[in-house]
């Protein structure tokens, strides 16, 4: 039987130990984060939360050694590339730091294009040379001018849900276009016996918040719609009730004080109707006689024709 190294086990120790004194313990998935990144997380984490990256195997031996009371469920969130991470945040401030400091990052080749990727028509500083065949070769439209190479033309370069090609993911990085989001995911977290899911702990008090409004809103207007009487729909059920009267009033001819005016204003409304029915359209003007010749002018062109 091979004897496990010292190392291991003093290891395995030191992280039961961390585990079993803090008040959070977590899971996140480090898929695709450069050591770059990751670095600068843990900058930005550092006070906040500890950041380290373990084997599975030890982890699971950390967990069963912790002693914490059902801390050894997070055992079926261990698999592919994870970090352990240790806090004093809660499971949703954990998160929502984690969110915060997702990075831009260049793609390398072979990832998937979260969105559209559209390269634009810019001037770059690259001088004439190899690399307008390398923006030619992936379908842009490059040319010299001024003795640097310009990009003509807006391109959609990768279509969302598309593989992003080597090639592509080459010019993308020489054009400074950092078309993956990247960050720590939380997979799962512990506090005080409990477990919770990445998206337990996405619901943060401004989404609740939210979510209570939307609740409250569909709520009155159902009990509007029902007419069932509560405190908070009570002045909308008093207009609409008002505004009902009203129009049964104005239809029943019911004249009283509150509605004087609205008849008055119907009654003049009517009256103009029927004086434009009354006028109706105005005559056409009628045509003038015409003008008959005198009879002597006649008279004198009969003695014209008499002479010749």
């Amino acid at each position: 039987m091979t004897e496990t190294p010292q190392w291991k086990v003093d290891l395995v120790d030191h992280l039961a130990s961390t585990i079993s004194k803090s008040p959070v313990t977590a899971f996140v998935s480090i898929k695709g984060i450069r050591n770059k990144q990751l670095q600068g997380i843990r900058r930005a984490l550092k006070g906040e939360a500890t950041i380290r990256v373990v084997r599975g195997t030890l982890l699971e031996k950390a967990l069963d050694k912790a002693g914490s009371p059902n801390i050894d469920k997070l055992k079926a969130f261990i698999g592919g590339q994870i970090a352990l991470v240790t806090t004093t945040e809660s499971p949703a401030k954990l998160y929502s730091n984690l969110e915060k400091n997702r990075q831009k990052a260049a793609a390398r080749g072979g990832e998937i294009a979260e969105e559209d990727i559209v390269v634009p028509a810019k001037d770059t500083n690259f001088p004439p040379g190899p690399m307008i065949s390398e923006f030619q070769k992936v379908g842009l439209q490059a040319a010299i001018e001024k003795g640097k190479i310009v990009i003509k033309k807006e391109m959609l370069f990768v279509k969302k849900g598309d593989k992003i090609s080597k090639d592509k993911a080459k010019v993308l990085e020489k054009l400074e276009i950092f078309p993956l989001d990247v960050g720590l995911d939380v997979i799962s977290a512990y506090e005080e016996g409990i477990i919770f899911d990445r998206g337990a702990m996405a619901l943060t008090p401004e989404r609740i918040m939210l979510d209570i409004a939307s609740a409250f809103t569909k709520g009155k207007a159902l009990a509007s719609d029902i007419t069932f009487i509560v405190s908070e729909i009570i002045p909308e059920l008093i207009l609409k009730a008002r505004i009902q009267a009203e129009s049964l009033a104005m239809k029943a001819n019911f004249v009283d004080e509150s509605n004087m005016q609205s008849f008055i204003l119907k009654a003049i409304s009517q009256a103009s109707m029927l004086q434009e029915e009354l006028e109706g359209e105005p005559e056409e003007a009628k045509e003038e006689p015409k003008e008959e010749k005198p009879k002597d002018e006649d008279g004198s062109a009969g003695f014209g024709a008499l002479f010749g």
